[in-house]
């Protein structure tokens, strides 16, 4: 109620006593620690504190390796504040999956490792604990995003608990279904180009350790898209952007490894989009469709990390098999047209965009990092180097 601004302190301690009154059971509230001791006058209403601690949703988030150490902390401070009464540990937890804030990574090593260390602490030092929660609740990701959805020893679906007590444990539980979907990919790559290199058999010197390295970087990181996009998918329009995603994280590089070994330079957003004339060729017009379907998802995540950053998640690796291939086509491979201004725009917000969201964020964030680094990629792809005219 204080941390919502429901009640004031004053009406909340009146509403105790009353209930206090009433009934013969100890009475509390529960309420984030901050506002316990904001509100000191509630202590002589209640019987016993309960106080939240969340490590990850702190204003200054707590790492996992010093989230027990933090709640300990937390804890003797507000006893000191509140001596002769019981602080409960009304909510204490970790997250599974979601958007990293600053140095609090959501996964299911760490809240593993969290829940694991504060129950050992609370045992050792003899107080109560109530873990949150027993099972993933999705009706949080519509207000939280795809962390609200994943603070559960259970998923939501199946009711498996996500890890065993004192046993090792994966972040990526379904890997080998990732691996298969890389393998898959990598193979597809590889084909579309070969297909692409006998339609010019004139062309003698084929680049294929480029080609091999898009579709190493194609095989590792759709999987990964894959799995992102299972996990981050929300609603209609989130699960349309999550699969696109996921889409142009196998196309992209099939595409710009098709175009490399036909020596097909990425075409301007213009002539794409503009040019019916038939001057571009069935693959270098899907070359940079291709560029600007990736181009869109990327402003979309680079404005919402900037307008609404507080549960967006990071794309990262959509963006690393998306803009990867596409700046080895755009090094290895000159195109002899002025960079347009469609371009130019785009490369613009970009490069704002990541000025203002990597600060916020802080440095120790490296979804945000990585983030930003593939989004300057992009912007180096859209100010591509051009031939000089002959």
């Amino acid at each position: 109620m204080l941390l919502r601004g429901e009640m004031s302190a004053i009406d909340l301690a009146a509403t105790i006593r009353a209930v206090k009154t009433r009934v013969s059971v100890p009475v509390t509230y529960a309420d984030v620690w901050e506002f316990w001791l904001r509100n000191r006058d509630l202590y002589a209403a209640v019987d016993f504190v309960t106080i939240h601690i969340l490590p990850y949703w702190e204003d200054f988030p707590v790492g996992a390796t010093e989230a027990a150490a933090h709640v300990e902390t937390i804890r003797k401070q507000v006893a000191a504040a509140f001596p002769d009464k019981e602080i409960l540990i009304g909510e204490t937890g970790w997250p599974s999956a979601g958007r990293m804030r600053e140095s609090a990574l959501p996964s299911l090593s760490n809240e593993a490792k969290v829940l694991h260390e504060i129950l050992a602490v609370a045992k050792r030092n003899n107080y109560r604990v109530n873990v949150i929660e027993a099972f993933d609740q999705p009706w949080k990701r519509q207000l939280e995003g795809t962390v609200g959805g994943h603070w559960g020893l259970f998923d939501a679906d199946k009711r498996e608990r996500k890890f065993v007590w004192g046993e090792a444990v994966s972040d990526h539980p379904h890997w080998r279904i990732q691996a298969m979907l890389g393998v898959g990919a990598a193979a597809l790559i590889f084909l579309g180009a070969w297909f692409a290199a006998k339609k010019e058999p004139e062309i003698a010197r084929r680049p294929w350790l480029w080609v091999a390295g898009m579709a190493l970087i194609g095989g590792i990181f759709f999987g990964w898209s894959a799995e992102k996009a299972w996990l981050e998918g929300l609603g209609l329009g989130g699960n349309i952007r999550s699969w696109a995603m996921c889409a142009m994280a196998l196309l992209a590089p099939a595409v710009a490894a098709a175009a490399m070994v036909r020596r097909l330079p990425i075409p301007r957003f213009a002539s794409v989009l503009g040019s019916t004339d038939g001057t571009l060729t069935p693959l270098s017009r899907a070359v940079g469709l291709g560029l600007v379907v990736v181009c869109v998802l990327a402003l979309q995540s680079a404005f919402s990390l900037v307008f609404d950053p507080r549960y967006r998640d990071f794309p990262f690796a959509f963006l690393t098999a998306a803009a990867l291939p596409y700046l080895a086509l755009a090094l290895c491979v000159r195109s002899i047209e002025i960079t347009g201004m469609a371009e130019k725009i785009a490369a613009s917000v970009l490069a704002l965009c990541v000025l203002y969201f990597v600060p916020n964020e802080s440095f120790a964030n490296w979804q945000a990092l990585w983030v930003a680094a593939m989004l300057l990629v992009l912007v180096i792809v859209l100010l591509r180097p051009t031939a000089a005219r002959s």
